[in-house]
Formats: C-alpha cells, sequence, structure tokens
C-alpha cells in the first residue's frame, strides 16, 4: 500500500512538473492565454498572432450580426468595405482589420469577445452593439446563469493555462479547417419549407416590466466595461449608433402598455379595427377619421403607431411619420430593434466625451426617401443591405481620418476612393452571393409574407429556373394559402426540375397529398387547378 501511494506521488509530482515545464515554455515563447471558442476560431481563421508585425496597424470590429454581415457576411461586411477603403485612401500603410462581429451576440458576449482578443494588440477597437440587448440569449439571467455553470467556470479556470490553451488551439485549427471546406462546398442553403416560428411569450419584454430596465441597465454596465477595459489597454475605441428599419418593418408583437379600462378597451378596438379596415381598403382618409380616436385612448399599442406612419409617409409629412415609427419601434413588446433608452445613454455618454460615437444614420438617410430609414440601405429589421454596409465603411473611414488616427487627414487619399461597382467586383459580391442572401432573407422574415414574397422573387430575378427560387416562392404562397399561386409554382417546379418536387415532400411529407390532387404529367394549360388540402 505504501508503495502504491509512493508510486502514485511520484507520478502527481512528475506531471505537475512537467505541466510547469510545458507552462513556462509557452510563457517564453509568447503563446498568450486562451479565450472563448468564437474567438479563438476567429483568430485561427484570421492566422493571427500575438507578435505583430513591425509597422502593422490593427484594428477590431465587434458587435451584432449587422457587424458580420448577417445573410451577406461571407463576403460583405462594414468591416469588409472599411478595409478596402482604408487600403485605396492609406496605400502606405499595412493595415490589418479583423472583425469580430457575430451573429446574435450581445453586450456581454461583445466584452468577453474584446477581452480575449486584447493579447493581439489591437491599435483601434470599433463597436456595433445596442440592437441585441432583450434577446433571449443576451439577457441578464441568461448570461448570469451560463456564467454559473459548471463547464463556463472549468473552461474559465483552463483558459489561464497558455499550454492547456494551445492545446485547445490545436483541436479548434482541425475544426476550422473542416467547417472552412464545408462552406467552401455548400450548393444549397437551408432547408426551405419550415413552418415560421411563432412569438415566445416569455421573451416579450414590454416596458412597463421591470425586465425591460434590468436588461438595459445590464447593457450599459456592459457597455461601460468595455469602455473600462479599451482605457486600462490605452485602446481608442469608437463605437457606431445603432439604425433600424422604420418605415419598412412594422413591429413584431403589439401591447396595451398602458392599462385600459374594459370600456376604454371596447371604444379602443372598435376605432382601430375600423381604421385598419379602411386602411387596408387604401381609403385613407377613412382610416385616419379613426385611428386618431384610439390613439388619444392609448398611444403604446405599437402597431397603431406604425399604422398612422404609414399614412403620414404616404402623404409625405416625414416629420410626423418619423415621430410614430420611432414610437412603434420602442413600443414593441419583442425587441429587435435598439430604443431611445438605448440612443440616450449613448449620447450622455458622447456628450461627457466618454465614448468616441459614430451618428450611423447620417451616412444611410440620404439613400432613403424623407430621411427615414428603411429599404434600400436596411432590408429586414436591422441589417444593411450591400450598399448601406458601403456607405457605412465609408463613414467609419471618414471618422478615422478626422480623428488623425492611424496618419494625419492631410495624409489620407481620397482622391482614390473608388465606384461601388468597382469594389463590389473586387471582394466578391455577385449574383449568386445575392441569391443565397435574398433566400435566406425569405425563412428570415417568417410570416411577413409581403417580405417572403419580395425577397422570393428578387432571387428568381437572378436565377428564373432555379428550383430553389422556385420553392421558396411556392412554399410562402402555401403558407399563404393562396392555392392558385401556390399550385402554379409547384407546377413550374416539376417542369424544371422533376426531382425537387419529391424533395418537398420529403420535408413536408402532408404536402405529398397534393400531388395526388395534381396530375403533374398533363400539360398545366390542359389541366384545371384542383382544390388544395388544408394546411396541416
Amino acid at each position: 500500500m505504501k508503495n502504491l501511494l509512493k508510486s502514485t506521488l511520484q507520478v502527481l509530482f512528475a506531471t505537475t512538473l512537467l505541466f510547469l515545464i510545458l507552462e513556462a515554455i509557452c510563457y517564453f515563447v509568447g503563446m498568450p492565454v486562451g479565450g472563448n471558442s468564437f474567438t479563438e476560431k476567429i483568430i485561427l481563421k484570421e492566422n493571427l498572432s500575438p507578435k505583430k508585425p513591425k509597422g502593422e496597424y490593427r484594428i477590431f470590429t465587434y458587435g451584432e450580426s449587422t457587424m458580420y454581415g448577417a445573410h451577406y457576411g461571407s463576403v460583405s461586411s462594414p468591416a469588409r468595405w472599411l478595409d478596402v477603403y482604408l487600403k485605396d485612401f492609406l496605400p502606405e500603410k499595412n493595415i490589418r482589420i479583423v472583425n469580430f462581429g457575430r451573429q446574435g451576440q450581445g453586450s456581454a458576449d461583445c466584452y468577453e469577445t474584446f477581452k480575449d482578443s486584447l493579447p493581439y494588440k489591437p491599435d483601434l477597437v470599433i463597436f456595433y452593439i445596442g440592437h441585441n440587448s432583450f434577446l433571449a440569449s443576451g439577457r441578464k439571467d441568461k448570461v448570469e446563469a451560463k456564467q454559473k455553470s459548471f463547464s463556463y467556470i472549468v473552461h474559465q479556470y483552463l483558459e489561464r493555462s497558455r499550454f492547456i490553451s494551445a492545446a485547445y488551439r490545436s483541436v479548434l485549427k482541425i475544426q476550422v479547417m473542416l467547417k472552412t471546406e464545408k462552406v467552401k462546398n455548400r450548393t444549397k442553403p437551408s432547408i426551405i419549407e419550415v413552418f415560421p416560428i411563432g412569438i415566445d411569450q416569455k421573451y416579450v419584454t414590454p416596458k412597463n416590466e421591470p425586465f425591460y430596465w434590468e436588461n438595459l441597465q445590464f447593457f450599459k454596465t456592459n457597455t461601460l466595461k468595455i469602455l473600462n477595459l479599451a482605457e486600462q489597454n490605452h485602446v481608442p475605441a469608437l463605437f457606431l449608433k445603432p439604425v433600424s428599419n422604420l418605415k419598412d418593418f412594422s413591429p413584431y408583437y403589439s401591447v396595451h402598455i398602458k392599462k385600459l379600462a374594459a370600456n376604454d378597451l371596447m371604444r379602443w378596438e372598435t376605432f382601430y379595427e375600423e381604421g385598419k379596415k379602411a386602411q387596408e381598403g387604401n381609403d385613407l382618409i377613412q382610416a385616419m377619421s379613426f385611428y386618431p380616436q384610439a390613439y388619444d385612448i392609448d398611444n403604446t399599442f405599437a402597431e397603431l403607431s406604425f399604422r398612422m406612419g404609414q399614412i403620414y409617409f404616404r402623404n409625405q409629412d416625414f416629420k410626423k411619420a418619423r415621430e410614430l415609427f420611432e414610437e412603434a419601434r420602442d413600443n414593441d413588446a419583442m425587441i429587435t430593434r435598439a430604443t431611445k433608452e438605448v440612443f440616450e445613454f449613448f449620447d450622455e455618454l458622447a456628450k461627457t466625451e466618454k465614448m468616441n460615437l459614430i451618428d450611423t444614420e447620417k451616412a444611410l438617410t440620404p439613400e432613403v426617401e424623407g430621411g427615414i430609414l428603411g429599404e434600400p440601405v436596411i432590408e429586414d429589421n436591422v441589417h444593411l443591405s450591400l450598399k448601406g454596409h458601403s456607405l457605412i465603411g465609408r463613414l467609419i473611414a471618414q471618422e478615422i481620418a478626422e480623428r488623425n488616427w492611424i496618419a494625419p487627414k492631410t495624409e489620407w487619399k481620397f482622391e482614390r476612393e473608388r465606384s461601388f461597382n468597382k469594389i463590389s467586383r473586387e471582394i466578391g459580391i455577385d449574383d449568386q452571393i445575392k441569391f443565397y442572401a435574398y433566400l435566406e432573407l425569405v425563412k428570415y422574415f417568417g410570416s411577413r409574407y409581403d417580405k417572403r414574397l419580395q425577397f422570393a422573387q428578387k432571387a428568381l430575378e437572378l436565377k428564373p429556373n432555379d428550383p430553389r427560387a422556385l420553392r421558396a416562392l411556392a412554399w410562402t404562397y402555401w403558407l399563404m394559402e393562396d392555392k392558385e399561386k401556390a399550385l402554379e409554382t409547384y407546377n413550374k417546379l416539376e417542369e424544371v426540375d422533376s426531382g425537387a418536387l419529391k424533395e418537398v415532400f420529403k420535408v413536408q411529407p402532408q404536402m405529398e397529398r397534393l400531388s395526388i390532387k395534381i396530375n403533374l404529367q398533363r400539360s398545366p394549360k390542359k389541366r384545371g387547378l384542383p382544390e388544395m388540402l388544408p394546411i396541416v
């Protein structure tokens, strides 16, 4: 027994000694401590070294899906366009941009990513945050629960070891290589025939609930942590004020934030429904005879504000339209767009010179009617179009020059600026990229059928007979229960690719019953449209 104990102690001692030696070697060769897997994968993908080459100026960008590039992220993002503009304007400088933007990333994740990437010595950091403050994954209760989990605590402890982190990177490197190869070989987007996901009531956050203000404060705390960390490490930080679609994106979920008596609620509903009926019949004068009466009873119902904003916009009263659209955004109980309280927080920090803040909107408003944000620069609720990416990239470059960062403004060669089309071709934007992005947007819009149709048709304009675009269009009509157009599109799909319809049946087996009612072998001109079975 004594010999066994002695042998065990010797093994433990030898293992510990070996670990300490390996840890010391990793320290002296300059291997950094670890970070979260997302950050480490970006660093590996970019082949980023903690030893910065002489003369290299590093810019790291952080933030949500907008900074990542959303549905165009594989080739285009504000960071990608900034990279091109800086190389054009400062051709003598060795500037390197690494984009740490991530889809669904909240302020807490952004802080962690920033902290984990600091060993790689950025000279300037740029942040785009604010929209995801109330998403499920970024909420205070979810983040704190994750940080208290056993796996998170263990991972945080192991990250302190340079040797373990180096071994972990070796595993991640293989994963990154395999994922990159998988992306290269991708020939189609995700499954098309998917039913839209409804609103999960537990994530509804009306502003009269303490939960809203708790998470707003959580966002503020994380933002201040980012600013303090940047200051402690003597790294200039630049923040972009988040922008969103005001005029083309209705609220996700509307509630009466104001508490109404039963009689008042009944009167409100009568006025609202009558106004809605008139608006949908294109009788705007009649609609505005009802909507204001509902608004006087309760102006906190987001959809009412949005609908009134639409009418003022059509009448070109842009000032009033903007007020109502912003009100609709701020009262949306399913928050996916930064609210006025977020903007007021940013403005307050900027006024006290605690934050270098860019007014992002000023680059976009010249491109939209009435200066009210929406299409063509923002395609869904918050994500920029390709043109939007270019405008924001150009705005950031201008802001950096104005602050005499990288080089004095007098050394910037703005006369070298190239056209949007030339840069687009250079960075790899083509019809294929747009096509896949449009199909992803069809799915993203869920039950917003008008928007699904819009982008399915845009995809078909690029590839008129592509089975995937036809499936996207047909499935949207199917969800809308538009029998004739769904059948017409599925008939065309059968003519273009007979195997594609079989794939549809695999994904949604109940739709095969539809094929029994259609003789797909007969000419569409000779067959009448059958009755479609009800959606199940």
